[in-house]
């Protein structure tokens, strides 16, 4: 009798326990959203996600100037205020790093890639390029004041052709490459407000620990050409050292046996009076030419250029103050 009893009393229980499960399972049902629903609902949750996003990024733009860097030089930019140098030809674009200049010289060379290369720099320089550009740029005299934020110096690519050479560094005559007198094009990295301090005084220059004997003996050639016998103000501060001169040789000795004679055209350096930058409107950034006269063909020359002004640094492996060539010509 009392087991009939408990047999009830568990169906009992186990009915009961199928009715729960079935109202929860209804009731869960119940629940379910409709799909339009759901849909409307990720719009606007993604909507309000990407206005959130847009606000933020529109508050950190206002803190931006569109010509101003917000970081100068000290100020924690990467690129400080040890400019480095940039030259072209360049094969690879896309690799820094890359700093091999190999072609075939002659009427069946493979050079033009290269001409191509320069000719594509070179086009802002061309009159007309820079939308209103005549109102900053101006033509420079060397013992002018640094540039304010609205001037720039004209740079004219007729200063190019050295009339003295036989084969000139101009896109008529295919910069050299052609005649295996090839041009390379060297100028200093842009920095936003630097200003170089050139050195003037010839003391200072013959007793330079590290200064080529070379570019010494140009810089003094030079003074003594315009300035040694001005007045004692012009002595002290020679217009034409208002430089950041350039000096290009090979690297070891064989690199200097192999690199044969340089040029460069217009100046051997970069006029002091064409900084600092500011972004101007139509600024452009001096330029040399580098020309080797007589290479040696089939051979790699390792070429090193470096820039030299009071407090530029020189170190190879992070670019500043010089630049390194690879240089193979067939």
């Amino acid at each position: 009798m009392n087991t009939s009893y408990e047999t009830s009393t568990i169906d009992e229980k186990a009915q009961f326990a199928n009715m729960e499960a079935s109202e929860d399972k209804g009731s869960f049902l119940k629940r379910n959203i409709s799909p339009l629903k759901a849909v409307l609902y990720l719009v606007f949750f993604a909507s309000g996600l990407c206005l959130f996003w847009g606000l933020l990024l529109w508050v950190f733009y206002q803190t931006l100037d569109n010509y101003t860097p917000k970081l100068q030089q000290g100020g924690g930019a990467y690129i400080g205020s040890n400019p480095g140098l940039g030259y072209r030809p360049r094969l690879d674009e896309t690799d820094p790093y890359s700093s091999l200049i190999w072609f075939t010289h002659g009427g069946k060379g493979n050079w033009r890639r290269l001409k191509d290369n320069i000719d594509g720099f070179l086009s802002e320089y061309e009159p007309g390029y820079w939308a209103n550009a005549g109102a900053s740029q101006t033509k420079c005299n060397w013992d002018r004041p640094p540039l304010e934020r609205d001037e720039a110096c004209e740079f004219n690519l007729e200063w190019l052709s050295n009339q003295g050479s036989d084969i000139k560094c101009i896109s008529e005559e295919h910069y050299g490459y052609y005649h295996g007198q090839p041009c390379i094009l060297v100028k200093l990295n842009r920095i936003f407000g630097w200003q170089p301090y050139p050195y003037f005084d010839m003391n200072e220059i013959d007793n330079h620990p590290e200064m080529p004997k070379d570019l010494k003996h140009h810089i003094r050639k030079t003074y003594e050409e315009n300035c040694a016998n001005g007045t004692i103000e012009i002595q002290q501060r020679c217009p034409k050292l208002n430089m950041i001169w350039l000096h290009c040789d090979g690297e070891t000795d064989p690199d200097k046996e192999n690199i044969g004679s340089v040029t460069y055209t217009p100046y051997r350096g970069f006029p002091a009076y064409f900084y600092p930058y500011y972004n101007q409107l139509g600024y452009l950034q001096p330029i040399v030419m580098v020309q080797l006269k007589d290479p040696t063909p089939g051979v790699l020359v390792n070429i090193q250029c470096t820039a030299w002004a009071k407090f530029i640094e020189h170190d190879t492996q992070k670019m500043r103050g010089s630049i390194h060539i690879e240089f193979l010509m067939d």
